[in-house]
Formats: structure tokens, sequence, C-alpha cells
């Protein structure tokens, strides 16, 4: 039960990520946040209809490599910001 909870939480923040992203913030920070967001509800739902555990093994190690790559890229970005002027 947790796991379509989940899934609907992931995509709920998507949805409103988009249209947040849409609606007043165009930067690249927050397409690549709507864009991971849209992924970890994919994730979540292809691990809920699958029976491949989609978090351990190399499909784990696939999951939080693109997790640490948005991390480090908004990370990067933020330090941009911050030391522009």
């Amino acid at each position: 039960m947790m796991g379509w909870l989940y899934v609907a939480v992931w995509f709920a923040l998507a949805a409103y990520l988009i249209y947040v992203t849409v609606r007043r913030y165009r930067t690249p920070l927050m397409f690549i946040l709507s864009g991971f967001m849209v992924f970890l509800g994919v994730w979540e739902l292809a691990n809920m209809l699958t029976a491949v555990d989609l978090k351990s093994g190399a499909f784990g190690w696939i999951y939080r490599g693109v997790a640490a790559v948005v991390l480090v890229m908004c990370l990067i970005w933020c330090f941009i910001l911050r030391h522009r002027d």
C-alpha cells in the first residue's frame, strides 16, 4: 500500500514542479528537478508493477547514480547563483 502512496506523491510533486516551472521559474534547475521527480515517479511505478526489485543490485546503483548526479547538478547551480556577483 505504501508503494502506491510513493507513486502518487512523486507524480503530484512532479506535476506541481512542472506547473511552477512553466508559470513562474524558467531556470534550468527547475526543469532538471521536474524531470527528476517524473523519473522517481516512473521508477516507483515500475517497482510496484514488476516482480523485480528495482532498488537493489544493479538497478539500485542506477537509481542512486541518477540521484547523485541530480544532487551534484543542484549544488553546482546553487553555488553559481550564490557567487554570481
